[in-house]
This record gives C-alpha cells, structure tokens and sequence, in this order.
C-alpha cells in the first residue's frame, strides 16, 4: 500500500470537493470575494519547476507528503507513527499589502477544512486537528508580489 499517495488523494479531495478551499472560502463573506483557489495540486517539486511545464491559476495551492516516520508505537504493526502533509497555498497580486491581507483568507479558508477534517482519513490514518502555520517572507515575482503559506499537518497512521 502506498501510504503518501492514499493520504495525498484523501487531502486532496478533502480541499478541492464540497467543503473544501474555495467553499470555505466563499463562507467567509469577504467583501468584495475573494477568486477562488485556481489550482490545488498533489505536486512534490517548487511550484516554480511546475510553473515552467506548465500553466498555474493564481492563487493555488499545493499537497504533498513532506515526511514518514514509523515510530513502531504499536508493536507487530507494519507501520505505526506519522505522516507529515503540507498545504503550500501561494497568492500573487500588484500591491504587498494586498497580497498580505489575501493570503489570511485563504490561511483561514484551508484551517477551516482542516478543523472540519478530524477523525478518520482513510482505514489506515487518523488526523488529530493540529496544524502549524509557516508563512514565507514576500518576495518580487516578475511584475507582482508573491507570498506563501505552509500549514503544516500530521496523520497518524496505524497498519
């Protein structure tokens, strides 16, 4: 069983299907809207190596699988411990304090999920509700802005 790839796709489909990112973000009742979320991937490399290949939607959003640890908590198990998953969610815009405020939202839209995600993940995973927040200093990006998020998030598997 491919462990990262069975979580990657049960997040996935937790933030880009009904409930997810974009409508969360939508509940949010920001004024005026924010645009949704145009691209949420399951992509390992930078975005930047991405963007050259081919074509990415402003603001979007990334999953991927940043660490396993089979820390044999329960004996006699295959894999007992902790998946380490990470939402990088990137937002561009003309002015930094705009892109500043956006990137919150979208921060708060994607902890929204998460909190509504507790419980069982998938027969193998459990997610706990805990997360933690990186965000990346703003950096010039051609003409524009652009600012990144880590939230990053544990899944506790037993199999």
């Amino acid at each position: 069983m491919d462990t990262c790839n069975v979580l990657l796709d049960r997040g996935l489909q937790l933030f880009s299907g009904s409930g997810g990112l974009n409508d969360q973000l939508a509940a949010l009742s920001l004024n005026p809207p924010l645009p949704p979320v145009g691209s949420i991937l399951k992509l390992s490399s930078p975005i930047d190596v991405y963007e050259k290949s081919a074509s990415v939607k402003y603001p979007t959003a990334t999953i991927y699988c940043e660490r396993l640890r089979n820390t044999q908590a329960e004996k006699f198990r295959v894999f007992s411990g902790v998946a380490s998953l990470v939402l990088a969610i990137r937002v561009s815009g003309e002015r930094a304090e705009t892109v500043e405020s956006q990137l919150n939202s979208y921060v708060e839209a994607a902890c929204q999920v998460l909190d509504a995600a507790r419980g069982s993940w998938t027969d193998m995973g459990t997610y706990t509700g805990a997360y933690d927040v990186k965000f990346q200093a703003m950096r010039p990006g051609g003409k524009q802005f652009i600012k990144a998020a880590h939230i990053e998030f544990e899944i506790q598997i037993s199999r």
